[in-house]
């Protein structure tokens, strides 16, 4: 009952954000930012150190500047929640539209599926609205949240326009056959994994832990990889699908895995590099560090990603 009382206050607070002009939204969302960039010290000088380290052509000023826009950025996601929990399905081609979508359609018709990588770019919330628009069954891989009065609103969110939501627990039988159907299915590669679930590759140049099984996913059923990213531009929203990424088979599983975790974290640097201020910079991507010490190019199973 109580779940059931907060998740109709979350509905209703979504509500009320959707009522806000979005001239307005924009407004409160860089309010809102600025002042998280000026109290939350932690995450600034993260999102900072991160900026630092991984676009060093930036001077000091700039990378304010830029850390300021990110903060922004996520905050002004919230306003945009609201305006999109009461957008109809028939105003979607209002406010989005698709580049590469002869990207998406050249993979699909292998007939082997598509799985789209996506990252956290733009408002990747408003995700399921894009891929709506290529008109492909489509479904995607995430976390449960903790909180289920959160996770109910979260699912009505995604799934509204027709897109289908698979807990990454237990997903791999799932995942198998909607792709041996012919479906596309996206999941997120650009945030930290624990060592167990990860090889090293590199990434803005620093050893990065990554989920390495997308590569096994891949290299299990043949499923055609295309990078996805979804960035604003102005008051509208513009989904990317960029050219399949070609799977490359060595003959040694381990290498092949490693090979095909560094091609797709490569893109999804790419795609970051033509929009940093949009990315996700307040996560420490980099937080997992390499055990042994070596280089991303001679990375083997026998070296495990492990926490500082």
């Amino acid at each position: 009952m109580k779940n059931k009382i907060i998740y109709h206050i979350l509905t209703f607070i979504m509500n009320l954000l959707g009522l806000i002009p979005r001239t307005a939204g924009k407004f409160l969302g860089d309010i809102l930012g600025l002042i998280w960039f000026r109290v939350d010290k932690r995450h600034r000088d993260i999102t900072v150190e991160n900026i630092r380290l991984s676009l060093g052509d930036l001077s000091s000023v700039e990378r304010q500047i830029m850390a300021k826009k990110i903060f922004k950025n996520i905050a002004g996601m919230l306003f945009e929640l609201g305006w999109g929990y009461r957008l109809k399905a028939k105003d979607i081609p209002e406010y989005f539209s698709i580049k590469g979508l002869e990207n998406i359609k050249k993979a699909y018709e292998k007939g082997r599926g598509v799985l789209v990588i996506i990252c956290h770019m733009g408002n990747w919330e408003l995700l399921a609205a894009s891929v709506t628009m290529a008109g492909y069954a489509s479904s995607i891989l995430y976390r449960k949240l903790d909180f289920p009065p959160l996770e109910r609103l979260i699912l009505e969110m995604r799934q509204k326009y027709g897109t289908v939501l698979i807990p990454l627990r237990g997903a791999s039988q799932q995942i198998d056959q909607r792709l041996a159907s012919g479906e596309v299915v996206g999941t997120l590669i650009d945030q930290g994994v624990d060592w167990y679930k990860g090889v090293f590759v590199d990434f803005f140049g620093r050893p990065a832990c990554t989920n390495s099984g997308v590569a096994k996913l891949v290299l299990r059923t043949g499923a055609a990889v295309v990078p996805a990213y979804i960035v604003r531009q102005g008051f509208k929203h513009v989904m990317h699908f960029e050219p399949e990424i070609p799977l490359v088979r060595t003959g040694d599983r381990i290498k092949d895995i490693e090979i095909n975790t560094q091609n797709y974290t490569s893109a999804i640097e790419s795609i970051i590099r033509l929009y940093p201020e949009q990315w996700f910079w307040v996560h420490n991507r980099w937080k997992i560090k390499n055990y042994s010490q070596f280089t991303p190019s001679v990375l083997s199973s026998s070296n495990p990603c492990k926490l500082n």
